[in-house]
């Protein structure tokens, strides 16, 4: 809730002292969430201008002094905006999760570097689909060094991890953890300490190839088993754990028995091999489970994390469960209000026809009346002509039928309805939503002519929703265009989408109003006039079917408004 707060409030829902206020309880609730999981180092929102604007570390809430972001004229705790985790991040779509490096940080103001850790980043979005910033978790990686410290005892020899990266040779074979800890994160230190240079390469080749397998140190016999892991998914970046077993300490106790030492000697390596699998294992399949957890959650919010340990990464997997099901009910109730929204603009619609549907009920009306008292005044003058009678009847249920269709078609526009797609054909949709705005267009003195093209393919949509975004736009042309003007109503297809383009001859918009056309409740007609969403629901509208909508000015005057829906994509409700 504090983080929907924040995005309202950044995106011109509230004033320069509600949005400090709304960061301070952002501060709050993010340093709570940072207390209760402590192998949670550090929680950050960054805005979509790459400024620091919350900022939790270690238990501490780190204050705005850093530069001023001139966009909210305020100051960020600092600016991230080179940085290549704000920018990888950015740029991903809704819903995607990206992971760094495991490395160590560096904070503002320290000499020293930070033990290692790992960033989890995911962009958010305001409610209009634009790029709000991106919410970044740092995660100690200590963790996982405890448990590659418990693999072998310290007297048997020793357990490592280095990095297998084929994408950046930078990094390619640094240690990221290792008893002696100097050897850790050359590439950061300036020692470039990598596993290369303390071992032959016709081992280390096999730990940056092979999955798996076991290795006889050359020079002094040790035994060096490894198993590969990578949290990306990707067998060209992962992490390479290795135990170094020292053979002399372990084949010492055999020496004196040759031929038993033999025997021992392989119940000890299939001991060892079993224990280094199991615990590698153990190590791996959290880690692995919490990664593809994530991922289904990216993919599908009532998705969870089964994890049963109670340990780190079952708290952290049991804290990403409680955020899923926080954003799943966010997101359910946005989708209310998004349904509610569209209600009542099409309520407010069907106000701005209500006087041209009057008129359009009074002359057939009005016809009824007179057939109903010609026909009346006949029978009580006797005057009874079976044929005349029954043309006045058929005359006046045809005068009914015709007001039947003129408040069906109103009531089924207004009706609520459950999305629902299918093949439609827009031609048809488009001159169902001309016929509905008609009564207004002769009222303002407006006409609208429709250019179809009877090639259009189907395409799958949910015919009412689209049905609802002409007739806003078309009753925003109505208004916008003077006595006697024009809107051009046209449907073609360019191969990939079918294209609708709606031209007036109005005034056209105004440059700086352009870029805010689609924004809720924002509105060039007088107050008390219209809503404010209408344009704001069709964008929602077209961008929930995978098409867009822009607007332009002409160059002889006027505005035009185009719409684009793809050919054989779904729609998503």
């Amino acid at each position: 809730p504090d983080v929907r707060a924040t995005l309202v409030a950044l995106s011109g829902g509230a004033g320069s002292g509600d949005l400090q206020k709304t960061l301070r309880r952002l501060e709050i609730s993010f340093l709570e969430f940072q207390q209760m999981e402590t192998s949670i180092q550090a929680i950050r929102f960054i805005d979509a201008g790459g400024f620091v604007l919350v900022k939790v570390r270690e238990g501490k809430i780190i204050p705005r002094s850093g530069p001023l972001d001139s966009a909210l004229h305020m100051r960020a705790v600092s600016s991230k905006a080179g940085r290549d985790f704000f920018k990888n991040t950015i740029r991903l779509d809704r819903k995607k999760i990206w992971i760094s490096n495991l490395e160590r940080g560096w904070m503002e103001g320290e000499e020293n570097w930070c033990p290692g850790m790992v960033r989890f980043a995911t962009p958010v979005f305001f409610g209009d689909g634009r790029r709000a910033g991106v919410i970044i978790i740092n995660v100690w990686g200590k963790a996982l060094g405890t448990m590659i410290n418990r693999l072998i005892a310290p007297a048997l020899g020793k357990a490592f991890i280095v990095e297998r990266n084929l994408v950046d040779e930078r990094r390619n074979g640094i240690y990221l953890f290792h008893q002696n800890q100097s050897c850790e994160f050359g590439n950061q230190t300036g020692s470039n300490i990598r596993v290369f240079h303390d071992f032959p390469s016709s081992i280390t080749k096999k730990w940056m190839r092979e999955d798996k397998g076991i290795s006889f140190h050359p020079a002094n016999g040790d035994i060096l088993v490894h198993r590969y892991f990578s949290p990306y998914g990707n067998a060209r970046r992962g992490w390479v754990i290795v135990v170094d077993a020292k053979r002399d300490v372990v084949l010492a106790p055999l020496a004196a028995v040759k031929k038993k030492a033999k025997l021992s000697a392989f119940a000890i390596f299939g001991l060892m091999i079993a224990a280094v699998l199991f615990f590698a294992r153990s190590l791996t399949l959290p880690i692995r489970a919490v990664i593809d957890g994530t991922h289904r959650i990216s993919r599908d919010l009532s998705s969870r994390i089964r994890i049963s340990s109670r340990d780190e990464i079952g708290q952290l997997a049991a804290e990403i469960n409680e955020m899923a099901a926080t954003l799943e009910e966010n997101i359910h109730r946005r989708k209310e209000m998004e349904i509610r929204a569209a209600q009542a603009e099409k309520l407010a619609s069907i106000g701005e026809m209500a006087a041209g549907l009057a008129h359009e009920l009074n002359t057939p009306l009005g016809n009824i009346k007179a057939l109903a008292a010609l026909t009346g005044k006949d029978l009580r003058e006797n005057r009874i002509d079976a044929a005349c009678i029954r043309e006045d009847l058929d005359d006046i249920i045809a005068q009914t039928e015709k007001c039947s269709h003129i408040i069906g078609g109103l009531l089924g526009f207004a009706r609520k309805r459950e999305v629902h797609f299918s093949l439609n054909n827009i031609n048809t949709r488009l001159a169902e939503a001309v016929s509905l705005v008609r009564m207004r267009s002769e009222e303002k003195r407006v006409s609208i002519s429709l250019d179809e093209d009877p090639g259009l393919p189907l395409v799958k949509v949910d015919g009412h929703q689209l049905e609802q975004v002409f007739i806003n736009i078309l009753l925003n042309g109505i208004d916008a265009v003077p006595e006697n003007g024009r809107i051009d109503v046209r449907s073609s297809f360019d191969g990939k989408a079918v294209v609708i383009t709606f031209s007036d001859t109005g005034s056209g918009i105004s440059p700086e109003v352009i870029p805010k056309i689609f924004d809720p409740f924002f509105s060039t007609k007088q107050t008390g006039k219209g809503t404010g969403l209408g344009l704001s629901i069709s964008y929602g509208i077209l961008r929930n079917h995978g098409g867009t909508i822009d607007v332009r000015n002409r160059k002889q005057g006027g505005a035009v408004f185009t719409l684009r829906l793809p050919v054989g994509k779904t729609g998503v409700s």
